[in-house]
């Protein structure tokens, strides 16, 4: 359990819903134990929030009721996510590069094993407008590949969409060697893919799943625009479960390296 720190609730929203919510605990008197059980939560979690990690809505919304914060808890996680919104992967993408176990289903290449040709191609398509530094973007994906260059480098298991094999990103040139750098990763121990067939049936986003050095899960789902990062146990293992169906209905990893081969023939210019 985290031992407790001093807050300062002026440094940001997240320290200033720590210091509520141990000010109100306290002032009723209890341990943290005590409103953990008062909330059906755990007392690690408890000392968590008030050390600067905030609950869920969901859990915002019982620790409102019981410490009686009149609803004020509850809106300042809404405000909180509206404020985060354009930064919710930043969170994800600093747990996933110390994850032990990444486990992914994709409709396009995971950025981990993209090329800096397809990545630019898709960050091309979500930004008609020219507004985001589409280099800087495309060398930062690339940066974060570095983790399988390590002396303990993730195990990465991903299901993958076979679309994402056959559909034109940029041109088939940047296709042929997305698809020759996919083949290549297959080639390392700890990198495994599996192909989900067309006629298949396959969820309308991208499933992440995490497994931290220590064991805790976590799960990164994102749609277009939108994304969430769930660190509760309860919310990690709904999107294991997903992903679990998912990946049996995937091919094995034989079959699945014999269909990214035959997808090389489809992009020859």
């Amino acid at each position: 359990m985290p031992a407790e720190r001093e807050i300062d609730p002026s440094e940001s929203l997240e320290s200033f819903i720590a210091d509520m919510v141990r000010d109100a605990r306290k002032q009723r008197g209890w341990r943290q134990q005590d409103l953990a059980a008062k909330v059906f939560s755990s007392t690690t979690r408890i000392s968590e929030i008030e050390n600067g990690d905030p609950p869920d809505l969901k859990l915002g919304r019982q620790l409102d009721q019981v410490l009686e914060l009149r609803g004020k808890l509850a809106n300042l996680l809404m405000i909180r996510d509206r404020v985060a919104f354009r930064d919710y992967a930043q969170e994800f993408l600093r747990d996933q590069a110390r994850a032990r176990t990444i486990h992914e289903f994709s409709l396009v290449v995971p950025g981990l094993l993209q090329t800096p040709g397809y990545a630019r191609a898709i960050m091309q398509l979500a930004d008609p407008d020219g507004r985001t530094d589409i280099d800087a973007s495309v060398r930062r994906r690339a940066e974060r590949q570095a983790v399988f260059d390590g002396p303990q480098p993730p195990w990465l298991w991903v299901v993958l969409d076979e679309n994402a094999l056959l559909r034109v990103m940029g041109s088939k040139h940047v296709m042929r060697e997305q698809i020759e750098k996919l083949l290549e990763a297959t080639e390392r121990p700890y990198i495994n893919v599996q192909i989900l067939r067309t006629d298949r049936a396959a969820i309308p986003g991208s499933v992440s799943l995490l497994t931290s050095p220590t064991g805790e899960l976590t799960a990164y789902t994102e749609g277009f625009s939108t994304g969430r990062y769930m660190v509760e146990p309860a919310d990690a293992d709904r999107f294991q479960r997903i992903y679990d169906r998912l990946h049996a209905d995937a091919l094995g990893i034989i079959e699945s390296q014999e269909i990214i081969r035959d997808a090389l023939g489809k992009h020859d210019d």
